[in-house]
């Protein structure tokens, strides 16, 4: 309904200032449609809707689901919510926004979907780059800012380049040309009950291809040694197993940046040279490429799109120099990416590292409390923030549960409740040359604004 229809229709959003969402409103504007849209939290993505002409309020208006042929709503929206009421009671046509994504990634003649526990964000900016040096006439959608672009990059549509979700097994509502895996770990346990659960919801996504497809998955993970026998086109990539894309000769570049070399069995090495840091990233990088390989990308854009590649908004993002300390922000909130984050900020700055972490969700908090307490092994200190519950009212761990347990384990460990008695203890904390870790996906990055 949504492309066939030749563009003209009301298309509400419920909860529009989503990330995924407001990009996808932004694609429903370019194509033709009307958009209005409401967000029970004003945000910027809001008031920049506003300005691509997208009629977006803060809180709720069931009237103005009235006039709308389409309502799209997000997965955080509750059954009860005044406008999907209103919607229902008028029996409009409702989607979920994962539908809507799948409905719209099924309109692209080629479809690569990028799926993992950690780093679904910055492949899918990393693809956007190179597609973009490529000349090709690709839509982005992305979970994150990329500088320069937004969370939605349109150039065309031959070529739909999306992160695929697993919270709630969303990315099963997409037929993919490429599906990439870049881990699998647990995580989202108000949907998932165990690894195996996790296993099984990334096995279906890699299995339902279009003809011809491919199955891109990462052969050092855990998840490819236990189920590669599953897949028949199935390719890996690797840093240290044998693979078909495998990233060898890597060293550390002078701007503390990883370049390395991608091997291919019966085809040309590729030189690559990263702009941002980190480890991981080799592992993000090297996905990207392979997947542009497979899409047959010349190797000099390739090259160029991952040079070009600064990063995404909210992954180590440096904010700002306080007191003679470096501040910097990481959307982590998975122990493993907290580890990352913080070898990360050692690599580039071997000074003493402060790690200001606010928990994402009480169900979270509690299953993976246990890997949260050393996750911040590297870290000199740690300032816990009050969690950031979501989705969620209540139950499992909160943030000064968790930080009672951590401090049963480690010095330097201090809770607090609200940002500006988190400021001021920081503050007294702080000295010169000091590096500072905001970690979190809710709202600690605000700490920012009152230093």
């Amino acid at each position: 309904m949504f492309y066939a229809s030749g563009g003209g229709l009301n298309v509400r959003f419920i909860g529009i200032g989503g990330i995924s969402m407001s990009a996808l409103a932004k694609l429903t504007i370019l194509k033709g449609h009307t958009v209005t849209g409401s967000d029970l939290s004003y945000s910027k993505r809001v008031e920049e809707l506003n300005e691509w002409g997208v009629t977006a309020v803060t809180g709720s208006d069931p009237s103005a689901v009235d006039s709308a042929d389409l309502v799209v709503f997000n997965a955080a929206v509750p059954a009860d919510d005044p406008e999907l009421s209103r919607a229902i009671e008028l029996n409009k046509r409702r989607i979920s926004r994962a539908a809507f994504l799948g409905e719209i990634a099924a309109k692209y003649p080629y479809t690569v979907s990028v799926a993992g526990t950690h780093g679904k964000t910055t492949v899918t900016g990393m693809l956007a780059s190179i597609f973009d040096c490529y000349g090709e006439a690709f839509t982005a959608h992305i979970g994150g800012e990329l500088p320069g672009f937004g969370n939605l990059v349109y150039r065309g549509d031959n070529l739909f380049l999306t992160e695929a979700c697993e919270y709630r097994r969303s990315f099963l509502r997409l037929n993919s040309d490429i599906a990439i895996v870049l881990n699998v770990e647990f995580d989202h346990p108000d949907c998932y009950r165990n690894l195996s659960e996790v296993y099984e919801a990334f096995e279906n996504f890699t299995s339902d291809l279009k003809p011809g497809g491919t199955a891109l998955i990462n052969a050092d993970s855990e998840f490819y040694r236990m189920r590669k026998c599953a897949y028949k086109n199935a390719l890996g990539f690797s840093v240290t197993a044998e693979s078909d894309f495998r990233a060898v000769d890597i060293s550390l570049q002078k701007n503390g940046c990883f370049g390395f070399r991608i091997k291919r069995s019966g085809y040309p090495n590729i030189d690559i040279e990263l702009s941002v840091p980190g480890y991981h990233n080799v592992y993000n990088a090297l996905a990207a490429a392979a997947a542009a390989l497979i899409y047959k990308v010349l190797p000099q854009d390739i090259y160029r799109g991952l040079k070009r590649f600064t990063g995404i908004k909210g992954r180590f993002e440096y904010l700002m120099s306080f007191g003679g300390a470096r501040i910097y922000a990481d959307y982590a909130h998975h122990p493993t990416e907290i580890r990352a984050a913080l070898q990360t900020a050692l690599s580039l700055h071997p000074k003493r590292l402060i790690a200001v972490f606010q928990p994402h969700t009480y169900t979270r908090t509690a299953a993976l409390a246990d890997k949260f307490i050393y996750s911040f092994c590297d870290a000199d200190a740690v300032f816990v923030f009050k969690e950031f519950a979501a989705r969620e009212t209540g139950g499992g761990m909160t943030a000064f549960e968790l930080y009672n347990e951590m401090r049963n384990v480690r010095d330097g460990c201090f809770y607090y409740g609200d940002l500006l008695s988190l400021g001021d203890g920081l503050k007294k904390f702080v000295a010169p040359g000091d590096v500072v870790m905001l970690i979190g996906a809710g709202d600690v990055k605000r700490l920012a604004d009152i230093l």
